[in-house]
């Protein structure tokens, strides 16, 4: 059997463990790691309920999701399974988690109603989740931003920045 078929324990086992560890996510350290945890309330049909992998805060909150398949499977299929586990665990805690979709060789980020997944080079560390949580608790709209006029001073100027600002707010861009 090659690298490329093997089973989805084995993927787990032999390549994403490693990337999490890679991150710092050890996976002896139940106080930030825990593997199959269930979902509660869940309709068994057509999932288990049972998340791979979930990445904790210092204070117990889950900070990320993370969907596991085989290396075959293309990651994103398992995208409305990641969506659930993230809207299901929000409900029991102060924000919506984080996401990961992996498959060994791609890992997706997602933020579950915020921004399209994206396809990202390894696993976010505690530290780059909480900074993100962060950014994300306490951003500001582009469009309550003050232009600097000593930058910008022409009324067509100020235009073209409010309109590329909408476009970001509504995820055109």
């Amino acid at each position: 059997m090659g690298l490329f078929q093997i089973s989805e324990e084995r993927t787990r086992k032999e390549m994403i463990d490693p990337q999490l560890e890679k991150a710092g996510w050890y996976l002896r350290d139940h106080s930030k790691v825990k593997i199959e945890i269930p979902v509660d309330g869940y309709d068994a049909e057509p999932w288990n309920g049972v998340t791979d992998y979930c990445l904790y805060r210092e204070n117990g909150e889950v900070l990320a999701v993370v969907e596991a398949k085989k290396t075959v499977v293309d990651v994103r299929l398992a995208e409305a399974q990641l969506e659930y586990y993230v809207r299901e665990i929000e409900k029991h805690q102060s924000f919506r988690p984080f996401g990961f979709l992996a498959n060994g060789y791609d890992i997706y980020f997602v933020e579950v109603g915020l921004s399209a997944k994206r396809l990202v080079n390894g696993f976010f560390t505690r530290q780059d989740l909480e900074n993100q949580l962060f950014i994300r608790q306490n951003g500001k709209p582009l469009g309550a931003i003050e232009i600097n006029n000593t930058i910008v001073d022409r009324a067509y100027q100020h235009e073209a920045i409010r309109r590329v600002s909408e476009a970001f707010e509504k995820g055109d861009i």
